[in-house]
């Protein structure tokens, strides 16, 4: 980890020389070390990401016409390899569904505000609030670590304006009459069991399906929820356990 000449930590491969220039090295794809002098901090940590970039199989030496899409490869590989499965397949549905469509062929240089905010104009009224705020976090936290890296000089989310979340409508429980006649039109299925569960426990969908012997507490007659089935990637697609 370089410092400059006051100690202060600038990332790796850059480090402030005794005459005040900027030292930025990384090493190639063909394991030669790269190096470089210049007058800005800025101009030396773009230097030493873009070299990074330049070894990514995704960018192949093109990173002064990086797209979104080969940036957001880059950025999940490199980024967010660490997150849990679910967190990732959030990120990943957001960024096909509504993200790349729009901008995945533009330069990441050219992604103006008005391009974000066009990607959250067309998901209002389609998607429920919470899932437009799953695009806007995914899209911010990927145009926040481009500029962090000096891809970017700026992060282009600033400025876009949310919609207003909607008033929920009145949650309906059901009635007595409506549990027993639900009861009743369970019985007459294979999955009998599986529906009265779910009317007594509330579970969801992933943790009834994770449900084993092992989580059946006898003394107390309950479950504990140890496993919760979710969707994994499988090749390019996705599998649903």
């Amino acid at each position: 980890m370089g410092r400059d000449l006051k100690g202060k930590e600038l990332g790796p491969g850059v480090m402030q020389r005794k005459d005040g220039k900027y030292s930025a090295r990384y090493t190639g794809a063909d394991g030669k070390r790269h190096e470089k002098y210049f007058d800005k901090v800025s101009e030396a940590k773009k230097y030493v990401a873009l070299g990074k970039l330049n070894n990514d199989e995704d960018v192949d030496g093109r990173v002064e016409t990086l797209t979104v899409d080969q940036w957001y490869r880059y950025w999940m590989r490199t980024f967010k390899s660490s997150l849990a499965p679910n967190t990732q397949r959030n990120y990943r549905d957001r960024y096909e569904r509504d993200i790349k469509p729009r901008i995945g062929k533009m330069k990441i240089t050219d992604v103006k505000a008005m391009h974000c905010q066009q990607i959250i104009n067309a998901m209002s009224g389609r998607y429920a609030t919470s899932t437009i705020y799953q695009t806007y976090i995914c899209m911010g936290s990927m145009l926040k670590s481009a500029m962090m890296n000096d891809i970017i000089p700026k992060q282009p989310i600033n400025g876009v304006v949310m919609p207003k979340d909607k008033k929920r409508g009145v949650i309906h429980f059901l009635t007595i009459d409506e549990q027993d006649r639900f009861v009743e039109a369970a019985k007459k299925t294979r999955n009998a069991p599986q529906f009265l569960l779910v009317l007594q426990t509330g579970l969801r969908t992933g943790e009834l399906i994770g449900l084993t012997w092992v989580c059946a507490s006898w003394r107390k007659i309950g479950v504990n929820l140890r496993n919760k089935i979710q969707e994994k990637p499988v090749n390019s697609g996705m599998e649903e356990i």
